[in-house]
């Protein structure tokens, strides 16, 4: 997997498949390297996507509390910074632990989109349960159009 020489990345980063450039200079078979501060952005922005899907995905379940709307706007920004640094690497440059990484992401997604639409239906319903209180509340069966059963 990957090894990181040092926190400067004047050094080469180390993974299975593809190797990783030192310098921007295009060469001769310069799409077989990826920049070490590439491969780092990618990585983090995968790191902090994954992150915020856990702390939803956690609130969602019952295990904590959650602003939907910082949640949204942190989700979004971060996704937006994962597909810059996505496009930066390219997708044909992609090193085999970083699509492992992406696929796991993909998976957390999914459960993500799952959990807010059973959500959005319980809100969705609640609500429709409220509305029909209230206008029974203000109702004084003048108007009721229900005769029978059917």
């Amino acid at each position: 997997m990957s090894e990181m020489i040092d926190n400067q990345n004047t050094e080469l980063v180390l993974h299975d498949e593809k190797p990783v450039a030192q310098d921007s200079g295009r060469r001769e078979g310069a799409d077989d390297y990826i920049l070490p501060q590439d491969y780092l952005a990618l990585s983090r922005s995968i790191a902090r996507v994954e992150g915020l899907l856990d702390a939803e995905n956690e609130a969602l379940v019952g295990k904590g509390t959650i602003d939907f709307e910082e949640s949204a706007y942190l989700k979004g920004r971060a996704m937006l910074d994962l597909d810059l640094a996505g496009k930066a690497v390219g997708a044909e440059n992609l090193p085999s632990e970083i699509v492992v990484r992406l696929q796991a992401l993909q998976e957390k997604l999914s459960v993500n989109m799952k959990l807010l639409s059973t959500q959005l239906n319980a809100v969705k319903e609640v609500s429709g349960l409220l509305l029909n209180v209230m206008k029974e509340h203000d109702s004084d069966g003048t108007y009721e159009s229900t005769i029978g059963s059917w």
